[in-house]
């Protein structure tokens, strides 16, 4: 697991997780995280400022954010 992965993981909510599985049924419910919005938002604001995000997103092929 990346450090990313494990930073995600470390904000999950299984009973949201629980519940976001339930609106899209057919997808198995390992496909969750169950992060909320505002925590979700508030970590991407803050890792877009971090070098991981740089490498990160150039793994990914995307372009820089900066």
């Amino acid at each position: 697991m990346t450090s990313l992965q494990e930073r995600l993981f470390a904000m999950q909510d299984k009973q949201y997780a629980a519940f976001q599985a339930k609106l899209t049924p057919g997808v198995p419910m390992e496909s969750f995280i169950g992060i909320r919005v505002p925590v979700l938002r508030k970590f991407a604001k803050e890792f877009s400022k971090e070098a991981e995000c740089e490498e990160f997103l150039h793994q990914q092929g995307a372009k820089s954010i900066t």
